[in-house]
């Protein structure tokens, strides 16, 4: 086991988690640690009826995966509990040999009583040992299959769906390994057809997309017994049926990755023969489709024609059943940018960002008259974006025509007020000389005077501290704490005095968070503060300073072991 310290628990979970995770083990609810390899395990109580199953699982490099079954997910205070309990209680927790060692050490009638006994605590065991047994005797039953995995599906936690899904996939990948493809297809065939039924209804159990990864596996396993195994056309048929109903189901969920990889398989071992039945099937799916699933069962379509080189009959595809939007850019790519115009402005200027990715599209195509009065038009139009207008300030920048850039690009500032847009507005101008007149019209009209924020912003890229600081105090409301931490840091060498006031300020704006992370960052200003009295001979000034600073702060344990931690 890698070494573990309290630093190295408190740096992966948030504060909150680790307070929390931090009071749950003093208060002794860690129940029956165990250490098994590199992996540990235990019991919390919680809120629920039965405890909450926490593991975490080593590498040489450290912590690879971490889950709980409490309803919060993620790094809880469950897991930071189990982990404190290591740290500073090893010898709590029992060691076991791996899993296979134990069971090597049974005789045959040994390990039947054990399997006998583990079946009558949980009867649901006793369909695993059916599929085993059949899987054994060389012929796996679909059925069983099916059965198995939807009595999985039923239990509350996703974890042990995972697992026992996992289990499942094991198996399939064990007869993989000794050839028995139609066995391993056959389980993966049954699993893959249920999870893509059901899954919809437990999506919401799914938050990290456990099953869904199950659900990949299962699709890749399936396409290497297909490629593989010598099964039966029928057979066949149905494995690419079941691939690519895990594919509509992903569309039908919105693009999720689910069985991810599945229409890969499809594309790689389908015959032309095949396709023709899956074609059908995707054709009637368009009928009850949106603009973005009919675009990606368009796109299956699509797909297959030019992997097989028939990139005339994948166009006839796009023109007849594609959206707007992909009639749109394969008329571009075929040298009709006239039409491809037509059709964005008939169906697409609701969508900015898809007009300037056409615009751009027209360009490469060598259309560049119609992408710049395209995108002229709409700028100019009632309805413009600021997308248009920073389109055409970026590709006059580009082709080196400045004036037009200039008209553009300051327009865009105003729109749009950020620092980059003015450096931006600053280069096209000075290729011009104009900047000063530019600089001084652009800030004083009404717009920009009315963003302090960003004349802050600014006065920092121009390195002007004094009006960063007469700024500040007026931007209070827009994020003030970053800001004050910015220009302070930008006062440093010019007014460290001024920068000391702002460092103090944050350190009790910090403070007063109460979380372990915001005291380690009350500690980070208290080192600047300390660097910057030493650094104008008010070391006296920071001695005083930080004394009642600890003072004030006695009673709070955390940061006085922050500040120690720091070397303050």
């Amino acid at each position: 086991m890698p070494r573990l310290t309290e630093s190295h628990i408190r740096d992966m979970a948030d504060p909150q988690s680790f307070e929390r995770g931090r009071n749950y083990y003093n208060d002794g609810a860690i129940i029956d640690p165990v250490r098994q390899g590199m992996e540990l395990r235990a019991e919390c109580s919680g809120s629920r009826y039965q405890p909450y199953r926490v593991r975490v699982r080593f590498s040489d490099k450290g912590i690879v995966e971490a889950s709980c079954t409490c309803p919060r997910g993620g790094f809880c205070k469950h897991i930071v509990a189990l982990l404190l309990a290591y740290v500073h209680e090893p010898e709590s927790f029992r060691e076991l040999a791996p899993l296979e060692e134990m069971l090597a050490r049974l005789n045959k009638e040994e390990l039947i009583s054990l399997i006998s006994e583990m079946i009558e605590r949980e009867p649901s065991l006793l369909a695993l040992v059916e599929l085993s047994a059949s899987a054994a005797r060389g012929h796996v039953d679909a059925a069983s299959c099916r059965r198995q995995a939807l009595r999985v599906l039923r239990h509350e936690d996703p974890l042990l769906i995972e697992a026992d899904l996992r289990g499942m996939l094991n198996m399939a990948e064990r007869m993989a390994a000794k050839e028995d493809w139609l066995g391993a297809g056959t389980v993966c065939h049954a699993l893959l057809s249920v999870l893509s039924s059901e899954y919809e209804d437990i999506q919401f159990m799914d938050e990290e997309g456990y099953i869904a990864v199950v659900a990949g596996d299962c699709a890749e396993l399936l396409g290497e017994c297909l490629a593989q195994g010598r099964v039966d056309a029928r057979t066949r048929r149905e494995w690419l049926q079941t691939l690519l109903e895990a594919e509509l189901a992903d569309i039908r969920l919105g693009g999720i990755d689910f069985a991810s990889g599945a229409f890969d398989a499809i594309l790689e071992h389908a015959t032309e023969e095949e396709w023709a039945v899956l074609e059908e099937r995707i054709r009637e799916a368009m009928g009850e489709s949106n603009d973005w699933k009919k675009e990606m069962l368009v796109r299956m379509l699509v797909s297959w024609r030019e992997k097989h080189g028939r990139h005339e009959e994948a166009g006839d595809i796009i023109c007849e059943l594609g959206t707007p939007e992909q009639r749109m850019l394969w008329l571009v790519g075929n040298g009709k940018p006239a039409e491809a115009v037509a059709i964005a402005r008939q169906h697409c200027l609701e969508k900015p960002g898809l007009i300037t990715r056409f615009a751009g599209e027209l360009v490469e195509a060598g259309a560049r008259e119609q992408a710049v009065t395209l995108l002229t038009e709409l700028a100019e139009g009632a309805d413009s974006h600021w997308s248009y207008v920073e389109w055409l300030a970026e590709y006059y920048r580009v082709h080196g025509d400045w004036e037009a850039a200039l008209k553009w690009q300051r327009r865009f500032f105003l729109q749009n007020p950020r620092v980059k847009s003015f450096i931006d507005l600053e280069y096209i101008s000075k290729k011009l000389g104009v900047w000063e007149q530019v600089r001084s019209e652009v800030l004083h009209t009404p717009e920009i005077e009315k963003k302090p924020h960003v004349l802050l912003e600014i006065a920092l890229h121009e390195g002007d501290v004094a009006r960063a600081l007469e700024l500040l105090p007026r931007v209070s409301g827009w994020g003030g704490r970053n800001y004050k931490e910015k220009v302070a840091g930008a006062a440093e060498k010019e007014r460290p005095e001024d920068a000391i006031a702002l460092y103090k300020e944050l350190v009790e704006e910090t403070i007063g968070r109460r979380q372990r992370g915001a005291y380690r960052e009350a500690a980070g200003y208290l080192c600047r503060i300390k660097t910057l009295c030493q650094r104008t001979g008010a070391q006296e000034n920071w001695e005083d300073y930080f004394a009642a600073l600890r003072r004030k702060y006695a009673r709070f344990p955390a940061l006085q072991e922050e500040l120690d931690g720091a070397g303050l």
